[in-house]
């Protein structure tokens, strides 16, 4: 899901409100630090301009590939879980 930085502070605090600020989480954030590659002769990176580091992270934030591994390891792990209950 692409959001801005305020726009995910807003969900968060969000959240916050709605669960506790003790509630259990995991996130994975991507910014603009994100969004480089390497130089091949002199192996520095470089960041892309602002609007291909938009599309990028739009792309990433849409992938139904990334949500759809997220939903299966979470499968996996409540599987694990109930087997170490029983």
């Amino acid at each position: 899901m692409y959001r801005t930085l305020s726009e995910l502070k807003s969900r968060v605090d969000s959240l916050i409100e709605q669960q506790g600020e003790d509630a259990p989480c995991a996130s994975f954030i991507f910014t603009q630090m994100d969004v480089y590659y390497f130089e091949d002769d002199c192996g520095d990176e470089l960041f892309v301009d602002d609007n291909d580091t938009i599309k990028v992270l739009k792309e990433l934030g849409d992938s139904d590939y990334i949500y759809s591994q997220i939903d299966d390891l979470i499968g996996n792990e409540i599987r694990t879980v109930r087997v170490k209950e029983e």
